[in-house]
């Protein structure tokens, strides 16, 4: 029984990483780090960027939206709004 329970809060802290649509070609994505806001804000960065990059595109970040207190257990959280679009590269091709 306590693998289950285990299971199903494993499962429940991965399903509160979806990314969800926020309009306008916008999307959203909100992470939670017990290492502070700025982990939680890379955390954030690191999910939109692997959602992003199945189209070959990165992150293009607008805002973000940080809870110092938030979280399941009381850890910082940071909400990422951003857009889908393709890399920079002009500075390699230099």
């Amino acid at each position: 029984m306590r693998y289950l329970t285990l299971c199903l809060l494993m499962l429940s802290a991965c399903a509160g990483q979806a990314v969800s649509d926020a309009g306008a070609d916008r999307y959203s994505v909100t992470a939670t780090s017990a290492h502070g806001v700025v982990a939680a804000r890379e955390r954030a960065v690191r999910l939109a960027n692997k959602y992003c990059g199945r189209n070959s595109q990165q992150a293009v970040v607008e805002s973000f939206d940080d809870v110092r207190l938030g979280g399941v257990l009381g850890d910082p959280t940071s909400s990422v709004v951003f857009r889908c679009g393709v890399p920079n590269t002009t500075a390699l091709s230099r």
